[in-house]
């Protein structure tokens, strides 16, 4: 029971970023009308806007196929260019599908030689403007006879966007005209021209309503041989110097900070366990009937939703949830699709935090419950309780911008990056940072779109190692990470990651409130999540990076060089001699390290040896669990006694270190180097201590574990140290700080039994980790909305004919179906080698099916299952869970096999060496839920109708078969062959 959060075209609101201030949403609403007024100078004469279509994105390998631009003059469009270009080969099935460009269109039409010619004629010395310029700037002077646009100023719109409206959730030409009302895009390069024509104005409009000194410090950010779209913003920042009197001000991300934030009241809340400890003072909590009355039609959540019915399920889920946190206790909670979950959660515990001035926690595996969560939840919520509600997000240090690091690229000026091989400038990316920081409160950059390859993400943020905190310029109200942090304890209801939740457990607190109450949701991640927090890694990447940063002979890279030329010593001769005596000491210390390091590293890739799997030498990674007798072999002592001399090397390292940070303490302005070297020693630390587990004392409550890589390109081996059990770690940390933990999901139990789940969350366990259990149904009527047919003459998935037989089924059952279905497999060879048959077979149908291939974007895939009602996707486990597609757009679900780990899976090859019984307790029941959480995706609302085809006969011939059946949500199956599901199928149409 979610509220309706469609954007609605015309709504520019709906296109731009939740949690954008208001001011600001004001100022991207008040851009068409100031479009129409403004004059924008030498760019509203003598533009010509452009766009092209070609047969794919390779400079070398593909051609045009279509080429259309436009003169504009004060914002209208006074001539045209437009013509077909003859590629010279055939244009692919799918760019033809999204252009609409066929054979047949260019058959006759010029060369590139010919329309270039006629192009470069056309548009003379103008100013030229493209929404991703570089692409057209590459294919429009790609021949000789488009070389003179080589001296042509070329304007990048999709730059402009990025730069003046950072806040839009997308930066797609075909969005930005919808949010702002402009002429409909459809990738025909007439049409996309007509709308860039359209939109150039606003754009320049956003331009000039940025702040004078953001536009300055953009404007000198780049020369326009470097970057040419700066030409805008130097125009602008010259215009405003000219009409302003006042002088202007140096750019300071201070004042734009403080013009943002200002000096916020973030006083933290009192926790709940001082109120437990004050005998004078007792816990409020809203009665049972309160809770019941709010889920009325006039209550607190039926005033909340049109047409609101008042669903028994989810009143059960919300007094279960405050009966917990009245009595202490824990719950697990599983609430079938349609209960209304989190508003079943969010009511008593908003009311029990707003009424007792505490945080309660709700954390959440997807950002897109998060965001639903904070931004519209949370907000029509706190309007019907009063205003004295609060909420807020959190997120790690990695989410965040890091102002510091941020200032220092700004000092030193962005550059040219090489980007496979060519040199791009940092600029572009640099300026929408700053943009970005200008018009935003607290939020995470997770939303923002900058090419972060020119800009990587670890040189604009932190790590809570490398953060300098009190002694950063901005830390406090100012800093996105401090100044969310603050804002969190200041809340009643903190929305965060699983993630960030158990990293704090695991760094034994200090990154969140000290929170008694916690919500998780999307539970049945939890334990996956907990056992990545609580794991401990040798990673070749971070251990090289580390040595680099120690022992690398560049200046810019060895923090001991740096620190020589940076820190300004006072005139002391005996402190300056004692100072480079310890950075000496520091740099022959980094240097051992760095070789241990280095042989350590080389020797990792031997554990190929152990591989006995011949059919994964495709794999580009390993999996490989170090038992016992692995352990004790030769080749991983060998490993084991050079991780034991790097550790060496890194105590050594600790030593010097220390001594430099307690030496610098005094320095005035050695904050930034002394940090530095005091994460050094944390990350030596680290290392020291995870050798200790690894390769010397091995204690039985973790699973150890090689990932290696056949790749040479860049270090990815790594050694892991995985908790066996989480629920024994957790029973130590999380329950025992906590008051209550609510666990609600729409899959924990299976077969009606929530007893896999609570072991493996390691409830009722001890005193603390005592829980209740809350078993709801849907309130959707599964039985009659989805059909789940289970194919019995398939032959067993080890069967040589098992794949043929897949493929003739899917192609079969998708043109029964006429497209619209998902299926999800196990195995990315298995999935490309059915594509490849399925999608020609399909194609005289004119039925398209995308697949999840290396390289391409989950988003963009679940972009275009969504907009496109018959499109089919062969995907893998992103689409298992947390993917929404309700309606018609999505008709059919198949699952080809049954989602157990694989045999050779560490974990499970530990468990099963402890427990004859592993594979029922463990591996069962993880596929039953994976299993589920795959059929969940078929049924979102209420008159969704779906099939689900299951297409593993080891359901009918394992006794184990029952169990996956009687946990789907539907009890409607069906077991018939293929051809009569077929059959079945067309006539349900």
């Amino acid at each position: 029971m979610s509220r309706d959060t469609t954007p609605l075209e015309g709504q520019l609101k709906n296109f731009i970023s939740d949690g954008t201030p208001p001011e600001i949403i004001a100022r991207y609403e008040s851009l068409p009308e100031r479009a129409q007024r403004s004059d924008f100078g030498r760019f509203d004469n003598n533009v010509v806007v452009l766009d092209t279509e070609t047969t794919g994105f390779s400079l070398v390998h593909d051609e045009l196929t279509q080429i259309a631009a436009a003169r504009v003059e004060n914002g209208e469009i006074v001539d045209w260019f437009v013509t077909f270009v003859n590629p010279g080969k055939p244009i692919p099935e799918d760019v033809a599908h999204l252009t609409d460009i066929h054979d047949e269109d260019v058959a006759d039409a010029p060369s590139a030689s010919e329309a270039l010619a006629d192009l470069a004629a056309f548009i003379g010395d103008a100013v030229v403007v493209a929404h991703n310029a570089e692409f057209d700037r590459n294919f429009t002077t790609k021949h000789p006879t488009g070389y003179p646009l080589l001296e042509n100023t070329w304007i990048d719109s999709l730059d402009l966007s990025r730069i003046a409206l950072p806040r839009m959730k997308s930066h797609r030409l075909i969005d930005l005209v919808k949010a702002f009302g402009a002429p409909r895009s459809t990738h025909r390069a007439d049409e996309d021209v007509a709308a860039t024509c359209a939109l150039l104005r606003i754009l320049l409009a956003a331009v000039e309503t940025m702040p004078t000194m953001l536009l300055r410090e953009i404007a000198s950010m780049a020369e326009p041989n470097d970057w040419p779209t700066v030409v805008v913003f130097k125009y602008f920042a010259e215009r405003a110097a000219e009409t302003s009197e006042e002088k202007p001000l140096p750019f300071s991300l201070r004042t734009l900070r403080r013009e943002r934030v200002g000096k916020a009241d973030l006083r933290p809340l009192v926790d709940a366990d001082e109120i437990a400890a004050d005998p004078g003072r007792s816990f409020l909590l809203p009665t049972a009937d309160a809770v019941a009355q709010a889920f009325t039609a006039e209550g607190v959540v039926g005033s909340l939703y049109e047409e609101y019915e008042q669903r028994g399920e989810q009143v059960a889920m919300a007094e279960a949830v405050r009966n917990a946190f009245a009595r202490s206790r824990n719950l697990m909670v599983e609430a079938g699709t349609g209960v209304g979950k989190s508003m079943a959660y969010l009511l008593p515990a908003a009311i029990i935090a707003r009424d007792n001035g505490i945080n309660v926690g709700v954390a959440t595996k997807t950002n897109a419950l998060l965001d639903q969560l904070v931004y519209h939840e949370l907000p029509a919520l706190s309007e019907e309780l009063g205003a004295d509600l609060t909420y807020a997000a959190l997120k790690g240090f990695s989410h965040y911008p890091c102002l510091h690091k941020v200032e220092r690229l700004v000092v030193e000026g962005p550059g040219m990056r090489t980007v496979g091989k060519e040199q791009k400038p940092q600029a572009p990316a640099l300026a929408a940072l700053l943009s970005f920081i200008e018009q935003t409160a607290y939020d995470d950059i997770d939303g923002l779109k900058i090419d972060y390859r020119t800009l990587p993400r670890w040189m604009i943020t932190t790590t809570s190692h490398d953060c300098l905190r009190r002694k950063c310029p901005f830390f406090g109200t100012s800093c996105f990470v401090h100044g969310s942090r603050r804002k969190a304890e200041a809340a009643n209801i903190v929305v965060t990651n699983h993630s960030l939740l158990f990293c704090d457990l695991a760094a034994d607190g200090g990154l969140l409130p000290p929170i008694r109450y916690w919500v998780v949701d999307e539970a049945h991640s939890a334990e996956s999540e907990a056992r990545r927090a609580f794991s401990l890694e040798l990673a070749e990447e971070d251990i090289l990076s580390l040595a680099r940063r120690v022992a690398s002979e560049e200046s810019r890279r060895n923090v001991f060089v740096r620190a020589e030329r940076t820190v300004v010593m006072p005139g002391n001769e005996s402190s300056t001699t004692l100072f480079y005596g310890l950075t000496g000491k520091a740099r022959r210390a980094g240097a051992e390290f760095g070789e241990a390091a280095q042989a350590f590293c080389k020797a990792l890739p031997d554990l190929f040896f152990y591989d006995t799997n011949k059919r994964s030498k495709g794999y580009e990674t390993v999996d490989l669990w170090l038992n016992d007798e692995i352990r004790h072999g030769s080749l991983f002592q060998n490993i084991a006694r050079l991780g034991r001399a790097m550790a060496e090397r890194a105590e050594k390292m600790v030593t010097v270190c220390q001594e430099l940070v307690g030496y610098l303490e005094d320095i005035e302005g050695a904050a930034v180097i002394q940090r530095e070297i005091a994460s050094i020693a944390m990350e030596m630390k680290e290392i020291i201590q995870n050798v200790e587990v690894i390769c010397t004392q091995c204690p039985e409550r973790y699973v150890y574990a090689a990932s290696l890589s056949r790749k040479t390109d860049r270090p990815q081996n790594k050694l892991e140290a995985l908790l066996v059990s989480v629920g024994e770690t957790l029973n130590e940390t999380l329950y025992a700080r906590t008051h209550s933990v609510v666990y609600a999901s729409a899959t924990l139990t299976v077969d009606g039994s929530f007893n896999s789940f609570s072991q493996a969350m390691g409830l009722n366990e001890s005193e603390f980790s005592v829980a209740d259990e809350l078993l709801l149904a849907s309130s959707y009527d599964f039985d009659n909305q989805m059909v789940v047919y289970v194919v019995n003459d398939m032959p067993e998935p080890n069967d040589p004919s098992y794949l043929g037989a897949l493929q003739r089924l899917l192609i079969d059952a998708h043109r029964a179906q006429n497209g619209s279905m998902l299926t999800l497999f196990t195995n990315r060879r298995e999935m490309e080698k059915c594509f490849e048959e399925v999608q020609p077979a399909l194609k005289g149908d004119d039925l398209r099916v995308v697949c999840q291939k290396w390289g391409v974007s989950v988003k963009g895939l679940r972009d275009d299952f969504l907009a496109d009602e018959h499109l089919s996707l062969f995907a893998l486990k992103s689409f298992w869970e947390g993917f929404d597609a309700p309606g018609a757009t999505l008709k059919g679900v198949v699952i080809p096999k049954l989602p157990f780990s694989k045999p050779t899976d560490p974990l499970s090859c530990e468990r099963a060496a402890r427990d004859d019984a592993a594979w029922r307790r463990y591996v069962l029941p993880a596929a039953v839920l994976e299993t589920k959480q795959a059929a969940g995706r078929l049924i979102r609302k209420a008159d969704d109708r779906g099939i689900l085809i299951l297409a593993d006969k080891r359901l009918i011939t394992k006794g184990y078969g029952k169990t996956f059946l009687r946990s789907l949500p539907s009890q409607n199956i069906r077991f018939l062959s293929a051809a009569q599901i077929v059959d079945e199928i067309a006539a349900r149409r």
